[in-house]
C-alpha cells in the first residue's frame, strides 16, 4: 500500500484522493508519504512499558494467565499471593493496550494444512449435518444431513432423516453406494458415536455394526484425526453447499419429499456443476472413477445391528422403550436380537425362536400369543421328574394324582412314591386299572391301590363291582364302601347260633 501510495503521488494526485482511491484516512497518506523509507522506524515508546518485564516473568511462569488478570495486577489490585510485587505507579493505562501487548508475546499453536489427493476409486468421505426441524406424524423432530463425497471425482449424495442411529447410518451408506455404482477403498469418518465407540490416541475401537456392514461391502473403515475436520474437507465444505444452495428458502412436504428433491439436486445441479477445486465436472469424472471402483454384492446386503438382552421372569424383554414378549423356555436368559428398520428377529444359541414387528411408537406391550402355549408344560417338567413317572402310568394317573393332594395333603408325595414302587410287581398297565377302580369308588391312597392289586391277582371277582355301572346315570352321589353280600340261609343260621 505504501508503494501505491508513492506511485500515485508521483502521478501527481493530491493526498485527499490518494486516501479515497485506497479508502484509507488521509492523515495515514501523509505520514507515508512524509517517512523517509530507507531510515529504519524507531521504536516508539508505550505507556506500558514499565510494566513489561513484570508481565513476561508472569506468562513465562503461568502461560495461561489472561491479559485482564495480568492489567489488574499491575493496577495493583488482585495480587494477593501474588510471589512478585508489580511495579510502582500502578498502571494507569487502558486493558486494550495489555491485551495487545499479551497477545504479540503469546506463543500461539500454529496448525499446519496439508492438501490431501487421493487416486480414484481410493476415497469417500462421510459427514453428519443438522438442518433444523421437520413435523412427523404430528411431532417435531431434528432433521439431519447425511453427506456421502466420492473424493477424486467430488460426485456427492444426500438424504435427510430424523435420527442418527446406527440403523438409519447404514442404510444411507447403502443407498449412498448404489447411487455411485460401486464401493471405495475406504470411506473416511469423524468421531461420531455410531462410527468410533472408543479411542486412545492411535488406537481406535470401530462401533462393530459399522464393522460388519464394511465387511460385507468390502471397503476400509478410517477415522480422522480428532478436531481435525480439515482431514475430510471435501465432505465438510458440502453441508454448507447443501444447506445454502438446496435446503435454504424451500418448502417441504414431508421427510419423503425433502429427499425426493434433494436427489433430483444431487443429479441435475451438485454433480453438474464444475467443482472449483478440480475444475471439471463431477459427473464427467465420475466415469473415470467408477472403473476402479469395487464392485456391489452380488446379493443385497441385510441392514441390520445387533444387540443383546436379558428376558424377564415374565419372559419379556424391553427395547426403545416397548416390552416384547419371547417362547416362555427363555425366561431370565440372555438372548440376541438383529434389529432391522420394520423387525426385530430373536436368536438363542444361534436359532431363530421369534419375530416382531417393530414398533416406533413409546410403551407398548407387544405380546405373541404362540409364545405362552407351552406355559404350564414348561414348568412343570422343570418342576417334578416324580410326576412325569407318576402321569406316565396312564391317561387317569393326572386325575388320581389330584385327589391324592387333596385326601392326603402333606403325605403326598410319599403315596405316590409308594404307588411307583408297585411296578416292581405289577405291570403299569395293570396299575393304571387299578387307579381307575379306585377313581370310581372315590379311593385315594396307596392302601387302596396295592389292595385292588392283590385281590385282582388272586381273583377278579372278589372285586365290589363299578358303582358307575348301578342305576341310572347320575344315581351315583358320593363315594362306596365294600359291602360283603348275604343270603337268607347265612341268617338263618346266624339268628340259630344267637339263641
Amino acid at each position: 500500500m505504501i508503494m501505491e501510495m508513492r506511485h500515485l503521488y508521483r502521478q501527481g494526485l493530491k493526498k485527499t484522493k490518494i486516501a479515497e482511491y485506497l479508502n484509507v484516512d488521509r492523515k495515514t497518506v501523509a505520514k507515508y508519504l512524509k517517512q523517509d523509507l530507507a531510515q529504519p522506524e524507531r521504536d516508539r515508546s508505550s505507556i506500558l512499558d514499565p510494566y513489561k518485564d513484570y508481565i513476561q516473568k508472569r506468562l513465562s511462569m503461568y502461560p495461561g494467565l489472561s491479559a485482564v488478570r495480568l492489567c489488574r495486577e499491575i493496577q495493583g489490585q488482585d495480587i494477593e499471593g501474588v510471589s512478585e510485587s508489580p511495579p510502582e505507579p500502578p498502571y494507569p493505562g487502558s486493558e486494550r493496550t495489555v491485551r495487545r501487548y499479551v497477545s504479540s508475546i503469546r506463543p500461539r499453536s500454529q496448525r499446519e494444512y496439508r492438501p490431501i489427493e487421493t487416486l480414484p476409486g481410493e476415497q469417500a468421505q462421510v459427514d453428519w449435518g443438522k438442518a433444523g426441524s421437520i413435523m412427523v406424524d404430528g411431532v417435531q423432530k431434528p432433521l439431519y444431513i447425511f453427506s456421502f463425497v466420492l473424493s477424486y471425482s467430488r460426485i456427492r449424495f444426500v438424504r435427510f432423516t430424523t435420527s442418527q442411529d446406527m440403523l438409519n447410518f447404514l442404510e444411507c451408506h447403502q443407498e449412498a453406494l448404489q447411487y455411485i455404482g460401486g464401493v471405495p477403498e475406504e470411506i473416511l469418518y469423524d468421531n461420531c458415536k455410531t462410527v468410533v465407540s472408543s479411542r486412545v490416541g492411535t488406537v481406535i475401537a470401530f462401533n462393530r455394526d459399522l464393522l460388519r456392514f464394511a465387511n460385507r461391502y468390502g471397503f476400509y473403515a478410517r477415522a480422522c484425526w480428532v478436531s481435525d475436520p480439515e482431514s475430510k474437507g471435501k465432505v465438510e465444505n458440502q453441508i454448507g453447499y447443501v444447506k445454502g444452495d438446496f435446503y435454504y428458502a424451500r418448502e417441504f412436504t414431508d421427510l419423503e419429499d425433502i429427499n425426493t428433491k434433494a436427489l433430483a439436486w444431487c443429479d441435475q445441479i451438485a454433480n453438474e456443476k464444475t467443482h472449483g477445486s478440480t475444475g471439471e465436472v463431477p459427473s464427467a469424472r465420475l466415469a473415470e472413477e467408477v472403473q476402479a471402483l469395487a464392485p456391489l454384492p452380488d446379493h443385497p446386503v441385510p441392514v441390520c445391528i445387533e444387540a443383546t438382552r436379558v428376558v424377564r421372569k415374565d419372559n419379556t424383554f424391553s427395547f426403545e422403550t416397548n416390552q416384547y414378549s419371547v417362547p416362555s423356555h427363555l425366561g431370565l436368559r440372555k438372548i440376541k436380537l438383529l434389529v432391522y428398520s420394520d423387525r426385530l428377529e430373536l436368536y438363542s444359541h444361534g436359532e431363530l425362536v421369534g419375530t416382531h414387528r417393530r414398533h416406533r411408537d413409546r410403551g407398548r406391550l407387544v405380546i405373541d400369543e404362540d409364545h405362552y402355549r407351552d406355559r404350564e408344560a414348561g414348568p412343570r417338567k422343570r418342576q417334578s421328574r416324580l410326576q412325569e413317572d407318576f402321569e406316565a402310568l396312564g391317561p387317569m394317573a393326572p386325575e388320581y394324582l389330584r385327589g391324592l393332594a387333596r385326601e392326603r395333603g402333606s403325605g403326598l408325595r410319599d403315596q405316590v412314591q409308594d404307588i411307583l414302587s408297585l411296578r416292581e410287581d405289577y405291570a403299569d398297565s395293570d396299575i393304571h386299572d387299578a387307579l381307575v377302580r379306585a377313581t370310581n369308588f372315590g379311593k385315594y391312597s396307596y392302601g387302596t391301590i396295592k389292595g385292588i392289586l392283590q385281590r385282582w391277582s388272586q381273583d377278579p371277582r372278589s372285586l365290589p363291582e363299578d358303582p358307575r355301572k348301578q342305576g341310572s346315570e347320575g344315581d351315583y352321589h358320593g363315594p362306596m364302601v365294600d359291602v360283603q353280600i348275604r343270603g337268607p340261609e347265612e341268617y338263618a343260621r346266624l339268628l340259630e347260633a344267637r339263641d
